[in-house]
């Protein structure tokens, strides 16, 4: 008797760099995908990414090759075996639009392509961005509306059924997103302090500044500045501003 185990194809997720590099890479056993954890409390195994090649290598033996992408949040490199031709058409200063699984090698995060094409409208960039904004705005409601209900479930089975029959929500993201929710927050704290101290332009870090350069939403920065401030870490110069001690 032969069983064939047939394997769900992964859909593709829209995704910026920043969310990829500064993810927790979690693999897994058997056939479960691995997949990069985000701040938000994505998935994220196979992605899709529009950026612009800054540096391509190719080794002699032209049995590897990698480009290494920009998208104005961090770079990563897209590395290939063998199939170095997938890399003929693409330079530097190529703007590429690249589906890819998210995988890792001694610490380094990196991509391995399915798809690599040159982006030649210029209205990409733009559409892409506002899709990312619109899919940004998606899952932050969704992580309200699981914290909002895990106080009023018993355990997390019955959380993960009302979210799904209620709200279309699938099991896992709501692991996900709680599991991202509960990590330590002395870490995450650690992380905002140090980008305070870096986004000082001497008068202190813009508030707005630092939303956007931490990825995390804004009631867990408000949540950590207000931590800050009582602990005395932080002090605020001027409305708006918040300056390491």
């Amino acid at each position: 008797m032969v069983i064939i185990i047939e394997k769900k194809r992964i859909h593709s997720v829209k995704t910026r760099i920043k969310d990829i590099t500064g993810g927790r890479y979690v693999a897994q056993e058997g056939f479960n995908p691995n997949y990069v954890l985000t701040k938000y409390g994505l998935r994220l195994s196979r992605v899709r990414i529009l950026a612009t090649v800054v540096d391509k290598f190719i080794s002699e033996g032209g049995k590897f090759a990698s480009v290494t992408l920009d998208d104005g949040t961090d770079t990563i490199r897209v590395k290939v075996f063998n199939a170095v031709s997938m890399y003929d058409n693409i330079g530097v200063g190529s703007e590429v639009d690249v589906i890819a699984r998210v995988k890792e090698y001694q610490g380094e995060i990196y991509l391995a392509p399915e798809i690599i094409n040159v982006a030649d409208d210029s209205n990409m960039q733009l559409l892409r961005e506002l899709e990312l904004r619109q899919q940004d705005r998606e899952v932050e409601g969704k992580r309200k509306i699981i914290l909002e209900h895990q106080k009023q479930t018993s355990d997390m089975s019955e959380l993960e059924r009302l979210m799904h029959e209620r709200y279309g929500i699938q099991p896992e993201e709501v692991e996900s997103m709680l599991q991202v929710h509960e990590e330590p927050q002395d870490n995450r704290k650690e992380e905002v302090l140090k980008l305070v101290e870096k986004l000082d332009d001497g008068n202190g870090c813009d508030y707005a500044d630092l939303i956007k350069a931490s990825g995390l939403p804004e009631d867990v920065i408000d949540s950590m500045v207000n931590e800050l401030l009582e602990e005395g870490s932080c002090f605020e110069p001027k409305p708006g501003k918040i300056k390491k001690l």
